[in-house]
């Protein structure tokens, strides 16, 4: 139960960030939710490898991709002609966060390895929880396209 707990609180600083539009704090969050979700299979690691290791992997990509860094790229000097290269690539890490999180929502669905404390009835939560981190970089999408379309 207390897993959950940190689980909402640190979905909610990705939430924070997106509505808010702080780069910083999205990307903190959906790190911290990765490791939280690493650390979390590990003790139960047992029930079923290739399931845990196929989340495991998928979490720490997230993790990778989600790193924050602390300078934002509009802070650099950068020339015109890579301004689309580097658009293209926040699209694509986005649409990565998007498709992780997605894709977590069946394996918590189908996952036998669910941390300690959590019940079948439990199983919902985090599977709404992925739901909402999968919706939250299109949000992001969205609102980065309208706010260039605009100026």
């Amino acid at each position: 139960m207390v897993i959950l707990i940190i689980a909402i609180v640190v979905s909610g600083i990705s939430i924070y960030g997106a509505l808010t539009m702080k780069r910083f704090f999205f990307l903190l969050g959906y790190f911290l939710f990765s490791i939280l979700a690493v650390t979390s299979l590990l003790p139960s690691f047992g029930n079923d490898k290739l399931l845990a290791i196929t989340t495991m992997a998928l979490m720490v990509v997230s993790a990778i991709i989600s790193f924050p860094a602390r300078k934002n790229i509009l802070d650099y000097k950068i020339n015109d002609e890579a301004k689309p290269l580097i658009k293209s690539f926040a699209v694509k890490n986005l649409l990565a966060l998007s498709a992780i999180n997605f894709f977590a929502v069946f394996i918590v669905l189908y996952d036998t390895n669910m941390p300690e404390g959590m019940t079948e009835n439990m199983r919902s939560i985090p599977m709404v929880m992925h739901g909402i981190l999968g919706v939250l970089p299109v949000y992001v999408m969205f609102n980065i396209i309208r706010s260039n379309s605009s100026n």
